[in-house]
């Protein structure tokens, strides 16, 4: 394939050729994009356009284009922000710059350094004691399921599950950006390291048919950083986006 920089570049210029700003992120903007990699373009529009996410095939690249203006691409970050992640930040903020006709790539880059500087916002404890909730429940699905063909495949789910609620779990606890498919161990390496191995290694063991215990254990090192198990006299209510969802009064 040709190269990701000077591919996504050519691309910005047929398909968007009014675009302000372009920036690629992803693993492809640093080199270590794999054949199946597609290259994360995000790119800025004058006012008004259509904010969207499309996904093409161009020139044998995959390809997902983020199309922005500079105010809707600020109010995602803030929104990434909120949520824990950052990804649109970590795209602006790390990505490399195609195409600055107006500054805007530039400042969008000094806002994303900025947010992935300041960190992750702190968890509330609700939150906290949601994420040890389902992490010490699914723990105890993950011992509790019996061994056997029939379970087998429940087991991989339950622990597929737990995984990603675990990780969700410590992010939110430290606090630090969390991130999805092949970020979340990349992420949980920076994060804590000396959970992270133990965590990921239990769960490599265990789908490859090996003993459940090592990432149970591992599972219960992070419940205890984080606060310890909680399951008994842990109760659940709507929260506010869950009431108005409902039509539930405040």
């Amino acid at each position: 394939m040709d190269d990701p920089i000077r591919a996504a570049r050519t691309l910005v210029g047929e398909l968007f050729p009014d675009a302000l700003a372009a920036i690629l992120g992803g693993s492809t903007a640093h080199g270590k994009g794999t054949p199946t990699s597609d290259l994360d373009i995000v790119v800025v529009l004058d006012g008004p356009a259509e904010m969207r996410a499309e996904s093409l095939l161009w020139r044998s690249w995959p390809v997902e284009v983020f199309v922005h203006t500079y105010e809707s691409a600020l109010a995602f970050m803030k929104r990434d922000r909120e949520r824990g992640t950052a990804t649109l930040a970590f795209m602006c903020g790390r990505g490399v710059i195609l195409l600055d006709r107006d500054g805007s790539a530039a400042r969008l880059r000094s806002t994303a350094e900025r947010i992935i500087g300041d960190g992750r916002p702190a968890a509330s404890p609700a939150d906290l004691d949601r994420l040890r909730y389902t992490v010490t429940d699914l723990r105890d699905d993950l011992t509790g399921i019996p061994d056997g063909e029939e379970s087998a495949d429940e087991l991989l789910a339950i622990a597929a599950a737990l995984l990603n609620d675990t990780a969700a779990l410590l992010f939110a606890a430290l606090p630090h950006w969390g991130g999805g498919g092949k970020w979340l161990p990349r992420r949980l390496r920076e994060a804590a390291p000396e959970l992270a191995e133990p965590l990921l290694a239990g769960y490599r063991t265990l789908v490859r048919g090996g003993p459940r215990e090592p990432f149970a254990q591992a599972v219960g090192a992070v419940l205890d950083h984080c606060g310890g198990p909680l399951w008994a006299g842990f109760t659940r209510t709507p929260d506010a986006r869950m009431r108005a969802e409902l039509g539930l009064a405040d």
